[in-house]
């Protein structure tokens, strides 16, 4: 049962970050650059910018692109560097980086309303004398949900500031 359950929470979690994604109107991309040499030497060869989706997809190609760069230069090491990042605002979906972070703190939200709400009803079908106006841990949670969630506004405003100044640049 508990794998089972574990696994569940795995899924709602994804559905959780997918949703956050969706709400900050996410456009995943992925800037592909295929190259041979080390460090200041790096001589690019080839370069790719597409949808997420699609790199996934047609892999294939740029490791035939590569085998045929391979091909080219049979003295040299060619290699590939991946940079994840949303088109709309510019900004890397690195794991430390401001977006992703952004989306964590939505999809946890997400998740503990959700968990608020099961709390919530499981005590009304339980407890006939709970109230969650004076409920002390109920109150407690709301009150750092709320902080959350202002902050993750403030966040989001400054994701849009960053996205309007992008469009106004080019």
């Amino acid at each position: 049962m508990e794998k089972q359950e574990s696994m569940d929470d795995l899924f709602q979690m994804a559905k959780d970050l997918a949703k956050a994604e969706r709400e900050l109107k996410i456009e995943q991309w992925v800037e592909v650059t295929i190259y041979y040499g080390y460090a200041e030497k790096q001589v690019s060869l080839y370069h790719y910018n597409l949808p997420r989706e699609m790199y996934f997809r047609y892999q294939w190609v740029i490791r035939w692109r590569m085998a045929k760069l391979q091909c080219q230069y049979p003295k040299q090491i060619v290699s590939t560097s991946l940079y994840f990042y949303d088109k709309r605002s510019g900004e890397s979906m690195d794991v430390n980086g401001c977006l992703s972070k952004l989306i964590s703190a939505k999809a946890q939200i997400t998740k503990a309303e959700r968990k608020m709400n099961e709390y919530i009803e499981h005590n009304r079908q339980n407890n006939m004398f709970f109230d969650e106006n004076t409920d002390e841990e109920l109150v407690k949670f709301r009150e750092k949900l709320e902080r959350k969630k202002i902050e993750c506004a403030e966040c989001e405003k400054r994701l849009e500031l960053l996205v309007e100044r992008r469009r106004n640049n080019q």
